[in-house]
């Protein structure tokens, strides 16, 4: 990371080199897949495309949103179009840490949906970003996974926390990133089922 950082100062072509080299690499990646399975008579069978950009901490993004929007932002317009063109418009990004200030580039450049939602870390939520944002944006995550160590009656809190966010629509709750080692089994499966009892599909 260090290096990285340094490279665009010291050697500003080679990074812009890199950079274009992974995105042509992601694009004609993604190109491929999708020209293999369209044909004239047959719907794209993907739902929705997915991108991994661990590209934040909890006080915010590893490198300048500026930065970012003006070397990264058009690789991402030119993978989402390609999707769009394919029939796929729900693309998710998966982040960890505090994104707020690279959401506005990932939603200008076609990214519509994310994950996870660091609430343990410092109570993010769709809310805020729903209010400033609208319906374009859509979110995965959200669920405090801290609760799972605690009570049947914390995560009955959580779940109903969690009701006017799902209300709000293109919101599914889930715990961000994995089930904590210290979780217990029974309050795993009180979990299981109080949200399948309170969000039935």
């Amino acid at each position: 990371m260090i290096g990285s950082v340094y490279l665009q100062a010291d050697d500003e072509p080679l990074f812009d080199e890199i950079i274009d080299t992974v995105g042509d690499l992601c694009f004609y990646c993604v190109k491929t897949v999708l020209e293999s399975v369209a044909t004239a008579d047959k719907v794209c069978p993907f739902d929705f495309a997915h991108f991994w950009e661990d590209i934040s901490f909890k006080s915010g993004p590893l490198v300048n949103p500026e930065l970012f929007a003006e070397k990264v932002g058009p690789h991402y317009r030119r993978i989402t179009h390609l999707l769009s063109g394919h029939g796929i418009d729900l693309v998710s990004l998966d982040s960890d840490g505090n994104i707020d200030k690279l959401l506005p580039i990932w939603l200008e450049n076609g990214v519509n949906i994310m994950f996870p939602i660091e609430v343990g870390t410092w109570h993010a939520s769709i809310e805020p970003w729903r209010a400033q944002y609208g319906k374009q944006l859509r979110g995965v995550g959200g669920t405090d996974k801290k609760v799972l160590d605690h009570s049947y009656a914390a995560i009955d809190a959580e779940v109903e926390r969690l009701k006017p966010l799902v209300e709000l629509g293109g919101y599914i709750p889930c715990l961000d990133h994995r089930i904590a080692p210290d979780a217990e089994w029974s309050n795993v499966q009180y979990y299981c089922e109080k949200m399948r009892e309170t969000f039935p599909a």
